[in-house]
């Protein structure tokens, strides 16, 4: 717990633009079936956007190194200083392979595929997302810590026929908090390019993950 402290204590000074905060409940593990309900918050300090999400997901286990995935995603999408308000659909498909590197050095790949339609619109704006994440599991755990890891995502929107967003977590940690529980806090360097040019902000995030 020490450790968990000092760490929470390092991480609060940092002046973040965004918070993300993601929850996912697994409640059936049948291999190869997994299945649970994710869901998430994100305020944006520096916009004023706030989004919300609940997504039922399943899993399915092909081989030892590849999982597919399901998702219908429902997103809130709020800009509190305009009071513009609407709606999101999301169905999303993955294709995820994974990668033992050592004994204790992991490569996940994630690959994900998002038909998304906006409130009174039809479904046109698509994305393609992929992410590499590299997992280091600590041989002993120290205190909580039993993970740390990195990541980079790029999103391209398929619409557009361009890279739009990238998502770039330099740091993150998992903490185990129980027998069936773990939350991860990352830092994310979040770049985005709605027109011409690149944006960039800082996001402080957690990820609580709990089975049953």
């Amino acid at each position: 717990m020490r450790i968990l402290l000092l760490i929470l204590l390092s991480v609060l000074p940092l002046q973040a633009d965004e918070w993300w905060a993601w929850n996912m409940v697994e409640f059936y593990h049948e291999p190869p079936w997994t299945a649970g309900l994710f869901m998430g918050n994100r305020a944006d300090t520096e916009d004023g956007s706030y989004v919300q999400i609940v997504s039922p997901r399943a899993k399915y286990a092909v081989l030892p190194w590849l999982d597919l995935g399901l998702g219908l995603s429902t997103l809130s999408i709020e800009n509190p200083n305009t009071h513009f308000r609407y709606e999101q659909l999301r169905p999303e498909l993955e294709i995820n392979p994974k990668f033992d590197l050592t004994k204790d050095l992991r490569l996940d790949w994630r690959n994900r595929m998002e038909w998304r339609k906006n409130e009174n619109t039809a479904f046109t704006t698509h994305r393609t997302r992929h992410r590499l994440q590299l997992n280091w599991t600590l041989p002993q755990p120290v205190g909580p810590l039993t993970r740390v890891f990195v990541s980079n995502e790029w999103l391209a929107d398929l619409h557009r026929g361009e890279w739009s967003e990238n998502r770039l977590v330099p740091l993150g940690l998992t903490f185990n908090l129980g027998k069936n529980t773990d939350l991860d806090l990352f830092y994310m360097v979040c770049s985005s390019r709605p027109k011409t040019e690149w944006t960039h902000e800082s996001v402080l995030g957690t990820y609580l993950r709990v089975r049953f």
